[in-house]
């Protein structure tokens, strides 16, 4: 009788976590540069919004509730979010780790051509050949058009209060 306690406990105890793990999934794809430009270019949304990350970055950590909540309360979907990162495949489990704790669903494509130096240069410029690399930072996004033209640029001089104002536009 205790022996079928306790296996009745831990077949519980795994359906739950199973059960749980099914209703929460991150959404995380680990591409080159150039999939992931045509992954933004092939989108026939009429806006296309790439939003530069780093887990570890205050200023992403502190924008990303935000965007969150804009990506979760859209009424008409009129938009594809790349949440773009140069995590390293090796701390991928500290990427879904985070995103699970605080219960993120956002698509994140993790690079996986990573140069030396210039990652944030080299993933700007391939994506947005017009954009100012030098003018953004992490947390900063570019928002395409569904023919692929720049709209909009944002740069580390602006306030999180502006770059949620400009969201707020394309994220219906």
């Amino acid at each position: 009788m205790k022996y079928l306690f306790i296996i009745s406990f831990l077949f519980t105890a795994c359906y739950s976590i199973t059960a749980q793990n099914a209703v929460f999934k991150t959404n995380i794809q680990l591409m080159e540069l150039e999939e992931l430009k045509a992954e933004i270019f092939e989108s026939e949304k009429e806006y296309k919004i790439a939003f530069i990350f780093d887990q570890f970055c205050l200023a992403s950590r502190d924008i990303f509730p935000d965007l969150d909540k804009l990506y979760k309360n859209s009424t008409q979907k009129n938009f594809d979010l790349f949440v773009v990162t140069n995590n390293k495949e090796k701390k991928q489990q500290d990427l879904e780790d985070h995103l699970f704790y605080y219960g993120y669903e956002e698509p994140f494509y993790i690079i996986k051509d990573k140069p030396l130096l210039g990652f944030f240069k080299k993933t700007i410029l391939n994506i947005c050949d017009s954009c100012d690399y030098k003018e953004m930072g992490y947390s900063d996004f570019i928002v395409f058009n569904e023919n692929n033209e720049v709209l909009v640029q944002t740069n580390y001089n602006q306030t999180k209060e502006e770059h949620i104002s400009i969201l707020k536009k394309y994220m219906q």
